[in-house]
């Protein structure tokens, strides 16, 4: 069951986000949205701990590499656009986050397909800090809206986060990490487009 732990952790970050979904869109109400926003935290824990307990367990597994980084897409992702249909994060922002993986994502699986190994970028880590701000920003403003003494407040701080701090750095760190992604693997992309045109 121990060396299961990290797998379970992975697969139960992918079951939890429809919950999150469906308690912020599909309920009005102050406790259903603080549930969504503890069941976050926990999916958002389960990222950090995953693969430190596969390593430090030494159960790093094949099954573990493909779900991880799937399994936080699908949570991020999810959020982001969920955010977006709330009014909460400009919707170029989550066009930006939701490109971004899908090009890293294919070309990742371009390269397994190729029998390559991806080089990874230093600065992914950051674009994950700033994305989990962003979003627990975003849901620290849907529960605020649930209270109309704070209305003003929310309204307020929303332009404010929306025209110049944590949710464009959150773009902008996201559409550089997609491009330095393709340039420290410049020479795959390269034989990719040497094939497409032959």
């Amino acid at each position: 069951m121990i060396q299961n732990l990290p797998n379970i952790l992975t697969i139960f970050r992918i079951v939890v986000t429809p919950l999150i979904v469906w308690f912020l869109i599909g309920f009005d109400g102050f406790t259903l949205h603080l549930l969504a926003f503890f069941l976050f935290l926990i999916g958002s824990l389960t990222d950090l701990f995953d693969g430190i307990l596969a390593r430090k367990l030494q159960v790093v597994s094949e099954f573990g590499k493909f779900m991880d980084p799937l399994a936080d897409k699908i949570l991020v992702n999810s959020m982001f656009i969920t955010l977006n249909i709330m009014d909460i994060m400009p919707i170029w922002i989550t066009a930006v986050v939701i490109m971004r993986d899908m090009m890293v994502t294919l070309l990742r699986w371009s390269m397994l397909a190729s029998g390559e190994s991806m080089n990874t970028s230093r600065l992914a880590k950051m674009k994950t800090t700033f994305q989990y701000i962003s979003m627990y920003v975003g849901l620290v403003f849907i529960l605020m809206g649930n209270f109309e003494v704070l209305d003003a407040l929310v309204d307020w701080l929303e332009e404010w986060f929306v025209t110049g701090t944590i949710f464009i750095l959150t773009g902008l760190v996201t559409a550089y990490t997609g491009f330095h992604y393709l340039w420290i693997n410049k020479n795959f992309v390269k034989s990719l487009f040497h094939r497409a045109k032959a």
